[in-house]
Protein backbone atom coordinates (compact mmCIF):
# COMPACT_ATOMS: atom_id res chain seq x y z
CA UNK A 1 0.00 0.00 0.00
CA UNK A 2 0.95 3.37 -1.00
CA UNK A 3 1.78 6.09 1.36
CA UNK A 4 -0.50 8.26 -0.15
CA UNK A 5 -3.04 5.99 0.11
CA UNK A 6 -2.00 5.03 4.00
CA UNK A 7 -2.24 9.10 5.00
CA UNK A 8 -5.85 9.13 2.93
CA UNK A 9 -6.92 6.66 5.42
CA UNK A 10 -5.80 7.87 8.61
CA UNK A 11 -7.06 11.71 7.43
CA UNK A 12 -10.61 9.91 6.64
CA UNK A 13 -10.25 8.02 10.06
CA UNK A 14 -9.62 11.01 11.89
CA UNK A 15 -12.09 13.03 10.76
CA UNK A 16 -14.80 10.75 10.75
CA UNK A 17 -14.02 10.53 14.78
CA UNK A 18 -14.19 14.05 14.99
CA UNK A 19 -17.65 14.92 16.70
CA UNK A 20 -19.92 17.67 14.58
CA UNK A 21 -20.58 19.70 17.91
CA UNK A 22 -18.62 19.68 21.38
CA UNK A 23 -20.69 19.74 24.39
CA UNK A 24 -19.61 19.91 28.02
CA UNK A 25 -21.75 19.89 30.74
CA UNK A 26 -21.70 20.97 34.32
CA UNK A 27 -23.77 18.82 36.87
CA UNK A 28 -25.66 21.95 39.28
CA UNK A 29 -26.69 21.06 42.68
CA UNK A 30 -28.68 21.78 45.29
CA UNK A 31 -27.50 23.85 48.68
CA UNK A 32 -29.71 24.62 51.12
CA UNK A 33 -30.06 28.34 51.38
CA UNK A 34 -28.20 29.33 48.39
CA UNK A 35 -30.10 27.45 45.50
CA UNK A 36 -31.02 30.53 43.67
CA UNK A 37 -27.53 32.12 44.93
CA UNK A 38 -27.55 35.40 42.84
CA UNK A 39 -29.60 34.92 40.45
CA UNK A 40 -32.03 37.69 39.00
CA UNK A 41 -35.95 36.52 39.11
CA UNK A 42 -38.91 38.41 37.89
CA UNK A 43 -42.57 37.31 39.05
CA UNK A 44 -45.70 38.42 37.45
CA UNK A 45 -48.73 39.07 39.47
CA UNK A 46 -46.05 38.61 43.15
CA UNK A 47 -48.06 40.94 45.40
CA UNK A 48 -49.96 38.04 46.74
CA UNK A 49 -50.88 34.56 47.32
CA UNK A 50 -48.54 32.18 44.86
CA UNK A 51 -46.35 34.90 42.88
CA UNK A 52 -45.83 36.21 46.81
CA UNK A 53 -44.79 32.53 48.23
CA UNK A 54 -42.99 32.14 45.24
CA UNK A 55 -40.82 35.58 45.76
CA UNK A 56 -40.35 34.67 49.04
CA UNK A 57 -38.99 31.18 48.95
CA UNK A 58 -36.83 32.74 45.89
CA UNK A 59 -35.29 35.30 48.26
CA UNK A 60 -34.85 32.71 51.25
CA UNK A 61 -32.37 31.29 48.38
CA UNK A 62 -30.36 33.95 48.03
CA UNK A 63 -32.17 35.71 44.61
CA UNK A 64 -32.89 38.78 43.54
CA UNK A 65 -36.29 39.38 43.12
CA UNK A 66 -38.71 41.63 41.14
CA UNK A 67 -42.23 41.03 41.07
CA UNK A 68 -44.79 43.00 39.35
CA UNK A 69 -48.74 43.81 39.71
CA UNK A 70 -51.63 46.65 39.05
CA UNK A 71 -51.91 47.42 42.80
CA UNK A 72 -49.06 49.60 43.89
CA UNK A 73 -50.43 49.19 47.86
CA UNK A 74 -50.11 45.68 47.54
CA UNK A 75 -46.83 45.58 45.97
CA UNK A 76 -45.10 47.28 48.07
CA UNK A 77 -46.73 46.04 51.08
CA UNK A 78 -44.80 42.74 49.99
CA UNK A 79 -41.16 43.82 49.21
CA UNK A 80 -41.32 45.19 52.66
CA UNK A 81 -42.43 42.19 54.09
CA UNK A 82 -39.67 40.64 51.50
CA UNK A 83 -36.83 42.41 52.33
CA UNK A 84 -33.75 44.20 50.84
CA UNK A 85 -33.37 41.61 47.88
CA UNK A 86 -36.90 42.41 46.96
CA UNK A 87 -38.32 45.12 43.96
CA UNK A 88 -41.51 45.79 42.42
CA UNK A 89 -42.86 47.51 39.43
CA UNK A 90 -46.38 48.69 38.51
CA UNK A 91 -47.10 47.07 35.43
CA UNK A 92 -50.08 45.52 33.85
CA UNK A 93 -49.07 42.33 31.99
CA UNK A 94 -52.20 42.73 29.52
CA UNK A 95 -50.02 45.62 28.10
CA UNK A 96 -48.63 43.42 25.85
CA UNK A 97 -47.44 46.06 23.20
CA UNK A 98 -44.85 46.91 25.88
CA UNK A 99 -43.41 43.74 27.49
CA UNK A 100 -40.30 44.45 26.24
CA UNK A 101 -39.91 47.77 28.05
CA UNK A 102 -41.19 45.85 31.04
CA UNK A 103 -38.46 43.67 31.10
CA UNK A 104 -35.95 46.29 30.05
CA UNK A 105 -37.00 48.33 33.04
CA UNK A 106 -36.87 45.28 35.52
CA UNK A 107 -33.36 44.13 33.75
CA UNK A 108 -32.42 47.73 35.13
CA UNK A 109 -33.42 47.86 38.45
CA UNK A 110 -31.98 44.32 39.05
CA UNK A 111 -28.74 45.26 38.36
CA UNK A 112 -28.32 44.33 34.55
CA UNK A 113 -29.56 41.17 33.99
CA UNK A 114 -32.72 38.54 34.35
CA UNK A 115 -32.09 35.26 34.69
CA UNK A 116 -35.45 33.93 35.34
CA UNK A 117 -39.00 35.01 34.17
CA UNK A 118 -41.69 33.56 36.19
CA UNK A 119 -45.22 34.28 34.16
CA UNK A 120 -47.61 33.74 37.18
CA UNK A 121 -50.27 36.41 36.64
CA UNK A 122 -53.81 35.20 36.11
CA UNK A 123 -57.55 35.51 36.47
CA UNK A 124 -60.67 33.16 37.14
CA UNK A 125 -63.88 33.99 36.68
CA UNK A 126 -64.96 30.61 38.38
CA UNK A 127 -68.09 30.62 35.69
CA UNK A 128 -68.79 26.62 35.84
CA UNK A 129 -70.52 26.07 32.73
CA UNK A 130 -70.28 27.36 28.96
CA UNK A 131 -73.96 29.25 29.78
CA UNK A 132 -72.37 31.65 32.52
CA UNK A 133 -69.39 32.77 29.80
CA UNK A 134 -69.57 36.18 28.81
CA UNK A 135 -67.83 37.43 25.76
CA UNK A 136 -66.34 40.64 28.27
CA UNK A 137 -65.29 37.41 30.88
CA UNK A 138 -63.65 35.35 28.07
CA UNK A 139 -61.36 38.24 26.57
CA UNK A 140 -60.39 39.51 30.38
CA UNK A 141 -59.19 35.59 31.45
CA UNK A 142 -57.25 35.13 28.13
CA UNK A 143 -55.73 38.52 27.99
CA UNK A 144 -54.71 37.94 31.16
CA UNK A 145 -53.32 35.08 31.43
CA UNK A 146 -52.16 33.53 27.66
CA UNK A 147 -52.48 36.33 25.91
CA UNK A 148 -50.27 38.46 27.98
CA UNK A 149 -48.02 34.85 29.07
CA UNK A 150 -47.67 34.46 24.99
CA UNK A 151 -46.52 37.79 24.20
CA UNK A 152 -44.07 38.58 27.79
CA UNK A 153 -42.57 34.89 26.96
CA UNK A 154 -41.66 36.21 23.72
CA UNK A 155 -40.14 39.00 24.30
CA UNK A 156 -38.11 37.39 27.15
CA UNK A 157 -36.97 34.55 25.36
CA UNK A 158 -36.08 37.26 22.25
CA UNK A 159 -34.05 39.42 24.89
CA UNK A 160 -32.42 36.00 26.09
CA UNK A 161 -31.37 34.75 22.63
CA UNK A 162 -29.73 38.15 21.58
CA UNK A 163 -27.71 37.94 24.82
CA UNK A 164 -26.75 35.06 24.38
CA UNK A 165 -23.30 36.32 22.03
CA UNK A 166 -22.58 37.68 25.39
CA UNK A 167 -22.15 34.54 27.32
CA UNK A 168 -25.88 34.93 29.50
CA UNK A 169 -27.03 31.26 29.20
CA UNK A 170 -28.65 29.13 31.67
CA UNK A 171 -31.82 31.60 31.79
CA UNK A 172 -35.39 30.02 32.40
CA UNK A 173 -38.90 30.51 31.61
CA UNK A 174 -41.72 29.54 33.57
CA UNK A 175 -45.49 29.45 33.06
CA UNK A 176 -47.41 28.60 36.32
CA UNK A 177 -50.82 27.28 34.48
CA UNK A 178 -52.89 24.40 36.21
CA UNK A 179 -54.02 20.87 36.38
CA UNK A 180 -57.40 22.26 34.28
CA UNK A 181 -55.10 22.43 30.99
CA UNK A 182 -54.97 18.81 31.08
CA UNK A 183 -59.01 18.17 31.83
CA UNK A 184 -61.89 19.48 28.91
CA UNK A 185 -62.91 22.25 30.11
CA UNK A 186 -65.63 24.49 28.46
CA UNK A 187 -65.08 27.93 30.41
CA UNK A 188 -62.42 29.98 29.25
CA UNK A 189 -59.59 29.49 32.61
CA UNK A 190 -59.38 25.76 31.59
CA UNK A 191 -59.07 27.15 27.81
CA UNK A 192 -56.22 29.22 28.94
CA UNK A 193 -53.92 26.99 30.49
CA UNK A 194 -54.72 24.21 27.83
CA UNK A 195 -52.92 26.45 25.69
CA UNK A 196 -50.06 27.76 27.39
CA UNK A 197 -48.88 23.87 27.91
CA UNK A 198 -49.03 23.67 24.48
CA UNK A 199 -46.81 26.63 23.91
CA UNK A 200 -44.07 24.86 26.86
CA UNK A 201 -43.14 22.37 24.50
CA UNK A 202 -43.38 24.46 21.84
CA UNK A 203 -40.87 27.40 23.34
CA UNK A 204 -38.90 24.26 24.91
CA UNK A 205 -37.65 23.08 21.40
CA UNK A 206 -37.15 26.41 19.79
CA UNK A 207 -34.44 27.87 22.76
CA UNK A 208 -32.75 24.56 24.90
CA UNK A 209 -30.19 24.84 22.71
CA UNK A 210 -29.48 28.44 23.42
CA UNK A 211 -29.41 27.66 26.88
CA UNK A 212 -33.18 28.51 27.86
CA UNK A 213 -35.15 26.21 29.94
CA UNK A 214 -39.23 26.60 29.05
CA UNK A 215 -41.48 24.51 31.87
CA UNK A 216 -44.64 25.24 33.59
CA UNK A 217 -45.84 23.92 36.73
CA UNK A 218 -49.43 23.03 36.99
CA UNK A 219 -51.19 23.28 40.57
CA UNK A 220 -53.82 21.70 41.74
CA UNK A 221 -56.62 23.68 43.85
CA UNK A 222 -54.56 25.80 45.84
CA UNK A 223 -55.04 27.88 48.56
CA UNK A 224 -55.00 31.95 47.78
CA UNK A 225 -57.22 34.52 47.40
CA UNK A 226 -58.52 33.59 43.97
CA UNK A 227 -59.55 30.10 45.55
CA UNK A 228 -60.29 31.05 49.47
CA UNK A 229 -64.26 31.12 48.63
CA UNK A 230 -64.43 27.31 48.04
CA UNK A 231 -60.96 25.89 48.66
CA UNK A 232 -61.51 26.42 52.58
CA UNK A 233 -64.04 25.41 55.25
CA UNK A 234 -64.82 28.00 57.33
CA UNK A 235 -62.80 25.94 60.59
CA UNK A 236 -60.15 25.81 58.49
CA UNK A 237 -60.43 22.16 56.69
CA UNK A 238 -58.67 21.43 53.19
CA UNK A 239 -60.34 18.90 52.54
CA UNK A 240 -61.46 18.21 49.05
CA UNK A 241 -62.70 15.22 47.29
CA UNK A 242 -60.22 14.45 44.91
CA UNK A 243 -56.95 12.33 44.52
CA UNK A 244 -55.15 14.33 46.87
CA UNK A 245 -58.06 14.37 49.31
CA UNK A 246 -56.88 18.11 50.07
CA UNK A 247 -56.10 21.43 48.96
CA UNK A 248 -52.60 22.40 48.65
CA UNK A 249 -50.75 25.45 49.93
CA UNK A 250 -48.71 28.33 47.94
CA UNK A 251 -45.27 26.99 49.80
CA UNK A 252 -45.83 23.54 48.61
CA UNK A 253 -45.49 24.99 44.87
CA UNK A 254 -43.01 27.37 45.65
CA UNK A 255 -40.69 24.40 46.35
CA UNK A 256 -41.03 22.79 43.20
CA UNK A 257 -40.41 26.38 41.43
CA UNK A 258 -37.18 27.03 43.41
CA UNK A 259 -36.52 23.53 42.04
CA UNK A 260 -36.81 24.55 38.41
CA UNK A 261 -35.16 27.77 38.71
CA UNK A 262 -32.21 26.46 39.90
CA UNK A 263 -28.98 24.60 38.20
CA UNK A 264 -29.80 21.77 39.42
CA UNK A 265 -32.72 21.44 36.85
CA UNK A 266 -30.55 21.89 33.88
CA UNK A 267 -32.07 18.28 32.45
CA UNK A 268 -35.88 19.30 32.20
CA UNK A 269 -37.67 21.63 29.47
CA UNK A 270 -40.74 21.22 27.72
CA UNK A 271 -42.44 19.92 30.86
CA UNK A 272 -45.53 20.85 32.89
CA UNK A 273 -44.96 19.52 36.32
CA UNK A 274 -47.80 19.29 38.16
CA UNK A 275 -48.43 19.67 41.52
CA UNK A 276 -51.97 17.83 42.27
CA UNK A 277 -50.73 14.35 43.27
CA UNK A 278 -52.18 12.96 39.88
CA UNK A 279 -55.66 14.28 40.07
CA UNK A 280 -55.62 14.98 36.56
CA UNK A 281 -55.06 11.52 35.68
CA UNK A 282 -57.90 9.38 35.17
CA UNK A 283 -57.74 5.62 37.41
CA UNK A 284 -59.51 3.20 35.38
CA UNK A 285 -61.38 1.79 38.39
CA UNK A 286 -62.50 5.23 39.27
CA UNK A 287 -65.75 5.87 37.57
CA UNK A 288 -66.89 9.06 40.11
CA UNK A 289 -64.34 11.27 38.13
Amino acid sequence: MGYKRVIRKIAKFILASQPEFFVQVNVGQIQFGHTLQDKKIVVTGGGSGLGYAMAKKFVSEGAEVLISGRNEEKLSAAVKKLGERAKYIVADVCDVEHSLEFLEKAKKLLGGRIDCLVSNAGVSLHENIYTNVTVQGFDKQFNTKFRAGYFLGKAFLEMKTKEKAKGLLNSQLLYITSETGDQVYDIPYGMTNAALNSLVGAFSRRVYKEGIQVNAIAPGVTLTEMTRDYAESSDGNLYRDCASGRTFVPEEVAEVACFLLSDASRCISGEIIHCNAGNHLKAFWDESK
